[in-house]
């Protein structure tokens, strides 16, 4: 369940009872100038949240760095939560929760391979991604090497 800016209460509490993943939309909430959803309590109710980028015409915007960065400012999400958000839960999100979004035996080796000491400079170094990522693997192929 994706655009949650104007869930209600007993909205969320619906969601918390049948598993429902919600899809926060950061660049979408950012460039519309929406109120942010209520990341932190979706959170802390259970609801597993995901980030997408809502890539269209009035929230072009294909770098996921980018929205980790925004959901961390804009929904107060810790950067640990922006990554499992990004990753294994966008994966459930789509179904894909057991083959894809982590990196394990038995999973499809999606995955960026980073230049630096510590993961958490993805997001941290806001606009900067490009001279963080090293390679980003699809499907086991190296398809970006700098």
């Amino acid at each position: 369940m994706s655009h949650l800016e104007e869930i209600s209460d007993e909205g969320l509490q619906a969601m918390s009872k049948t598993g429902t993943v919600a899809v926060l939309l950061p660049s979408t909430a950012y460039i519309l100038r929406l109120t942010p959803p209520p990341a932190r309590k979706m959170i802390t109710a259970g609801i597993p949240v995901a980030l997408g980028s809502d890539f269209n015409p009035n929230a072009y915007c294909l770098s996921m760095p980018t929205i980790m960065h925004l959901a961390c400012v804009l929904f107060r999400m810790s950067m640990p939560e922006a990554l499992v958000a990004a990753t294994l839960n966008a994966a459930f999100s789509l179904g894909r929760g057991k083959t894809h979004g982590a990196i394990a035996v038995g999973r499809v080796a999606d995955m960026v391979v980073l230049n630096t000491k510590k993961w958490e400079h993805l997001i941290y170094r806001f606009g900067c991604h490009h001279m963080v990522i090293e390679q980003v693997i699809k499907g086991g192929q190296i398809v970006f090497s700098k």
